[in-house]
């Protein structure tokens, strides 16, 4: 079943989630009889199942893992339904978006994944949170039954704030969950701490009720905030999104940590940041060459997956969709040790210390 096949855009989400537990208890109590006349590797699957918070039950289809590599539907205006639409048909299956956000279309992206033809249940769409004190804040996407509570916003407490934009995200993007929502930072300006805790803590109550999936931050470059982020919070964050950039020492120090709490490191500006200024070099082009006539470009999304990063592709061309689908998912590069060093050393001596 079509998870979004339930969504009504007539009626204001105030969602519940209530596991049947009971439902489980008979299902491992069939299983343990099972297992007695097939083995206890029988057991194996429901176990899997049970273990794994990222593969929650929606009817009887699983919800979709997060991307090797995520579209991003940032800057894309009046042409973001269909250039969602053209990425889904290529291949990719997570996208990104924002909510009250002024550089993104939200509601474009809701119209794009119904019109690509791929069933809810197998894309994985993140959102983000921004503060209304946060730049790049804007309120077009405000998306409620209610259209004049929109205007609470102007004077809504950061709480309510956050009510308000997940409630417009799920009409916007047509579906009764959210794989993810990402609390948001502009560039090295964290917010304040306690703001973001008081966030965090609304957005864990709906994790609990099963209509948010995961929760990550935005442009956080500082070891000690993640730390107390880490050890202050119920539900950890799953995504550290910042952008991979010279500026912020591409994260070397850090990405030890972020493997180590099971956050998935996405990456912004590869290409048009400091590391992509670098394709042009004789010796990305040579390996590029050499590893079957790839563009640079792709090489150093690559590059960035081997670092163990997820890379944020946001080209509006059909033919390069195409390309970084079969290149980083479909037929993913094996790559020779002196080549990743070779390319690594290139955008940093330390970049797989």
């Amino acid at each position: 079943m079509d998870d979004a096949a339930s969504y009504n855009p007539n009626v204001e989400w105030r969602a519940s989630y209530s596991p049947c537990r009971r439902c489980n208890v008979k299902r491992i109590f069939s299983a343990l009889a099972l297992a007695l006349i097939f083995g206890y590797d029988s057991l194996n699957p429901l176990f899997d199942e049970l273990a794994l918070p990222t593969l929650q039950r929606t009817g009887f289809a699983l919800h979709a893992p997060m991307g090797s590599i995520v579209y991003g539907a940032k800057s894309k205006g009046g042409d973001t339904a269909k250039l969602v639409t053209q990425a889904i048909q290529s291949g990719f299956r997570h996208i990104a978006t924002g909510g009250f956000h002024s550089e993104y279309n939200e509601s474009g992206v809701g119209i794009g994944w119904k019109e690509s033809g791929i069933p809810r249940q197998e894309l994985y769409l993140q959102t983000l949170f921004v503060a209304r004190s946060v730049n790049g804040y804007g309120s077009q996407n405000c998306n409620l039954r209610d259209a004049s509570r929109c205007r609470q916003l102007t004077n809504a407490t950061i709480e309510e704030q956050v009510h308000l934009s997940i409630e417009s995200s799920l009409r916007n993007l047509q579906t009764n969950y959210i794989d993810a929502v990402l609390v948001h930072n502009f560039r090295a300006k964290l917010q304040p701490y306690d703001e973001t805790i008081q966030v965090w803590r609304v957005l864990e109550e709906y994790v609990s009720q099963g209509i948010i999936r995961h929760l990550g931050i935005v442009s956080c470059h500082d070891k000690d905030y993640l730390f107390k982020l880490v050890n202050d919070t119920k539900i950890k964050p799953s995504i550290i999104q910042n952008r991979f950039h010279s500026n912020r020492q591409y994260d070397i120090e850090l990405r030890p940590f972020f493997k180590q709490w099971g956050m998935a490191n996405q990456l912004f500006w590869i290409l048009t940041g400091s590391a992509g200024g670098k394709t042009g070099s004789s010796v990305i082009a040579g390996i590029a060459e050499k590893m079957g006539k790839i563009s640079p470009k792709i090489l150093l999304y690559s590059l960035t997956m081997e670092l163990g990063g997820t890379p944020m592709i946001g080209t509006k061309s059909i033919s390069h969709m195409q390309e970084d689908v079969d290149a980083l998912v479909k037929n993913r590069m094996n790559w020779a040790k002196e080549d990743l060093y070779a390319v690594a050393e290139e955008i940093h001596k330390s970049l797989l210390q």
